[in-house]
């Protein structure tokens, strides 16, 4: 008996820490900041610019409703924390398809993704790419239409 006591004393003060720790990080300072750019990433490649550096936007193919595709970003020097990625619909909720972009030897950022399918068969996307730095996140949303 004591010891059950124990053990779920242990797991409830276990659960308690770490929605606690959780909660701290999630409060944290990060200076968030977004834009919306006119380019289409499904033309050429598209630019990113944060504090005097470019970021380039490339998708490897054409999107086309559950085809994988590549996407990659590429930078020269600042390198990001991480990269998110994910699409969506103005006034559509897509559902959950966020990917998180993976650094290779060369610096750039890339990772095979999926276009989720319109159940209303529309084709005008919205792209966000979210660059996240140690006190700074950048989100660029991008729109583009898919091809028939």
């Amino acid at each position: 008996m004591k010891i059950t006591l124990v053990f779920v004393l242990v797991l409830g003060l276990t659960f308690f820490l770490g929605q606690w720790l959780g909660s701290e990080k999630k409060t944290s300072s990060i200076k968030e900041i977004s834009s919306i750019s006119s380019c289409d990433p499904t033309k050429k490649s598209c630019e990113i610019e944060y504090k005097k550096t470019l970021f380039i936007l490339e998708f490897k193919g054409s999107p086309s409703g559950l085809v994988p595709f590549g996407v990659s970003v590429k930078s020269k020097s600042t390198q990001p924390d991480f990269i998110e990625l994910s699409f969506d619909m103005q006034g559509m909720d897509m559902g959950h398809n966020v990917y998180n972009l993976k650094k290779n030897d060369t610096d750039d950022w890339s990772a095979k993704v999926i276009l989720p399918v319109c159940s209303l068969a529309r084709n005008d996307w919205l792209v966000n790419v979210k660059l996240v730095f140690e006190d700074e996140s950048l989100s660029t949303e991008f729109r583009f239409t898919q091809a028939e």
